[in-house]
């Protein structure tokens, strides 16, 4: 089954420190103008052949990088963009970190910290809109959170029989 990539949701939070998850309220949805938001990922690979094959080459995958390009118009009044706009000037590791959160179409839910990387809040030419752009790239695989494949109970199940 195709979906649309709108049903995928992308959230941000305030980052303060690796150990502090962020509860589910402080999660921003990164969505108002947004147009894109694309997987940007980077494989560190490298390609070797050995004596004990047959002279083929074989690529060996060194790490991984997670990362998703945003990019849509500027709103300063959107709180995610703001929390991303804010970091902009900010070179320190730390002050580039903030949570990111992925709600899948299938449930599964990705979270982890990433840097905000690449901001661009604003710009363009004079008969656009402005532009904002970023890199959310996590530090560490997320967390994987399958989905929940518990069954809702509703009121009518939570009613005593009698």
């Amino acid at each position: 089954m195709k979906n649309k990539n709108a049903l995928r949701k992308h959230f941000v939070a305030p980052w303060t420190s690796d150990d502090k998850k962020p509860s589910e309220d402080d999660y921003l949805p990164l969505a108002a103008n947004i147009q894109s938001i694309e997987d940007d990922s980077d494989e560190d690979t490298e390609d070797s052949g050995f004596y004990d094959g047959d002279g083929s080459k074989e690529t060996t995958i060194n790490g991984r990088t997670e990362k998703w390009k945003v990019s849509g118009y500027n709103d300063p009044d959107d709180k995610a963009q703001a929390l991303i706009a804010g970091m902009r000037r900010n070179t320190t590791d730390d002050g580039r970190k903030l949570w990111h959160k992925i709600v899948n179409v299938n449930g599964e839910i990705d979270e982890g910290i990433a840097k905000a990387m690449d901001i661009k809040a604003g710009g363009g030419d004079a008969t656009d809109y402005e532009a904002f752009e970023c890199s959310l790239n996590f530090v560490s695989t997320p967390t994987v959170t399958p989905k929940d494949t518990t069954p809702a109970v509703t009121p009518k199940d939570a009613t005593p029989a009698g």
